[in-house]
């Protein structure tokens, strides 16, 4: 079947992209001619209607239409928990401010909610920095909610855990001298730190909501993207279950848009095949992308690992402490060789300085040892997860490895303020996120919002990248800026080279995928500090309307 698409078409094609650049007075295309879900045709509109007279017309007028946007790092499965778990998040994202109102918010959610035998209450995105004194939830304060259920409140950042009594005689951390899993600690007030509640041993102790359950919050999920334009998703560090589960929503028609799937290294060694990236086919919309690491952890919750200290050091802690690594460096090296090896790209969870340091040392390692056999010889875009205080230093050694930084700019607005009192300081804060160094060291970099972290928001993230503003009004880091355009590359031709789909997504032209967002207005033409207010029409993938206002 053939569709005409009518706007004010910005195809991000390397010719299109120049032209700006350049400042040309070029002409737009205002037309799009697709067939089966594949680009036939860009030009004018009235051409294309006078050679294509039985085609269905989608007319826009003056919206414009992008390329569909492609997400750099989320967790669809983990948007769709959000959906049924109980909101922890500070205004205006919820209503928990301080710790009484999370409780309070936490014993209504529970009267409304069934749980079965054994569930546990889950709760997502409790943020101690707008906590009274950044303090974080107590298991005595979570037991007033309840003492027979086991409660988990998962941090914002995703790598801190508060439990309740319940839980944590359940996680075996009742006791004192209780065993923990190597790169995670247990803080006797019921705060939980990485890998002490999310290693498999321990994350499988927690029963969550049921298959059914989550089968619909998938669809639920997957219809929330579109609903912020993208048309290629993420879900990251997938473990069998979670894998299972997306392979069932995207067979029963749930998933409305791609999802490029990167598995946690236990599921990769069963499940992810020994060959070129990308040449891992799509299935029903989903698709295996490679493997998922951690090295460290987030810097608002303050376990980032740094090559300095924090600027105010968390309690208890020595005056020296940079935060912590998660895994033993011998096993870093092993799991890049590995990687290598099979020809897997590798996504790396990496915040800190020293991370991102351990990052670069094992896989230089790794690259040297593979290419002593012969192997090593492709280039597989190994990607820096958040990247978040990078060095300049650092940026030029990920260039000359052909790696690729998916950063999480948003940081600048909801934790700059804190950054740049707390965590790092303002000479540090003021260069988290770096996308102008990235940008002359011509790394293919994307945005992402790490979902569900934050919204998966392609424009908000666009607006952050441009303004660089914090929550407080403050700009951290002007001399860090891009311009529109090279936030618009970011988010559709380099997310779509950063998962190996550079010849199908990313760009409007001859061959590739008929996705795409239509906007109501050209944010190329739009004042700066209104991007973020620019909304979306309608979200089409592979030529069919996935959301529309």
């Amino acid at each position: 079947m053939k569709q005409i698409y009518h706007g004010n078409v910005l195809s991000m094609s390397e010719d299109m992209r120049r032209s700006v650049r350049e400042e040309k007075n070029a002409v737009f295309p205002d037309g799009i001619l697709t067939e089966d879900g594949v680009i036939r045709q860009v030009g004018s509109f009235d051409t294309l209607r006078k050679e294509e007279p039985e085609a269905e017309v989608f007319d826009y007028g003056n919206g414009t239409i992008l390329p569909g946007f492609i997400d750099g790092h989320s967790h669809l499965s983990a948007v769709a928990y959000s959906m049924i778990l109980f909101n922890a998040k500070p205004s205006p994202s919820g209503n928990c401010n301080t710790p009484e109102q999370l409780i309070e918010e936490a014993k209504k959610f529970l009267r409304t909610i069934t749980l079965e035998p054994g569930q546990w209450f889950l709760g997502l995105g409790y943020d101690n920095a707008v906590f009274p004194g950044e303090r974080h939830l107590t298991r005595q304060e979570l037991d007033r909610i309840s003492t027979e259920i086991p409660i988990a409140i998962t941090h914002v950042s995703g790598h801190l855990c508060a439990v309740n009594t319940k839980a944590m005689e359940l996680y075996g951390y009742d006791k004192p001298g209780c065993e923990v899993p190597a790169g995670g600690e247990v803080d006797p007030s019921g705060l939980l730190k990485e890998e002490a509640f999310l290693s498999p041993a321990k994350a499988s102790v927690v029963k969550g909501p049921s298959p059914s359950q989550l089968m619909k919050a998938l669809e639920q999920a997957s219809d929330h993207y579109a609903s912020f334009g993208i048309t290629t998703m993420q879900d990251g560090k997938v473990r069998k279950g979670e894998l299972e589960l997306l392979k069932a929503a995207g067979k029963a028609g749930a998933i409305c848009g791609d999802v490029v799937i990167y598995l946690a290294p236990e599921t990769a060694e069963e499940y992810l095949p020994k060959q070129y990236p990308a040449e891992n086919p799509y299935e029903f919309h989903c698709r295996l992308g490679g493997a998922k690491i951690f090295l460290d952890g987030s810097p608002q919750g303050k376990t980032a690992w740094l090559s300095m200290p924090y600027h105010t050091v968390p309690e208890g802690q020595p005056e020296d402490y940079c935060g912590m690594p998660v895994q033993e460096e011998q096993d870093v090296r092993e799991f890049f060789e590995k990687c290598i090896r099979n020809r897997w790209q590798v996504n790396v969870h990496a915040n800190g300085d020293a991370a991102i340091e351990q990052m670069l040392r094992c896989y230089e390692y790794a690259l040297l040892v593979t290419k002593k056999d012969g192997g090593g010889n492709e280039n597989l875009r190994p990607v820096v997860i958040h990247c978040q205080t990078v060095r300049r230093e650092q940026l030029t050694r990920m260039a000359k490895l052909g790696m690729t930084a998916s950063f999480f700019l948003d940081h600048v607005y909801y934790w700059g303020d804190y950054h740049y009192s707390s965590v790092l300081g303002a000479e540090r804060a003021s260069v988290i996120s770096p996308l102008r160094w990235a940008e002359e060291e011509e790394i293919p970099f994307t945005l992402h919002q790490d979902s569900p972290v934050v919204e998966p928001n392609i424009l908000f993230s666009i607006h952050n990248a441009v303004n660089r503003r914090t929550k407080g009004g403050r700009v951290l880091g002007e001399n860090q800026r891009i311009s529109v355009l090279e936030a618009l590359e970011a988010v559709t031709v380099h997310g779509a080279y950063q998962i190996f789909e550079e010849e199908t997504k990313g760009a409007i032209e001859p061959g590739r995928r008929a996705d795409f967002v239509v906007l109501e207005k050209n944010p190329l033409e739009t004042s700066t500090e209104e991007i973020k207010d620019i909304r979306i029409t309608a979200t089409v993938k592979d030529g069919r309307i996935i959301y529309e206002r």
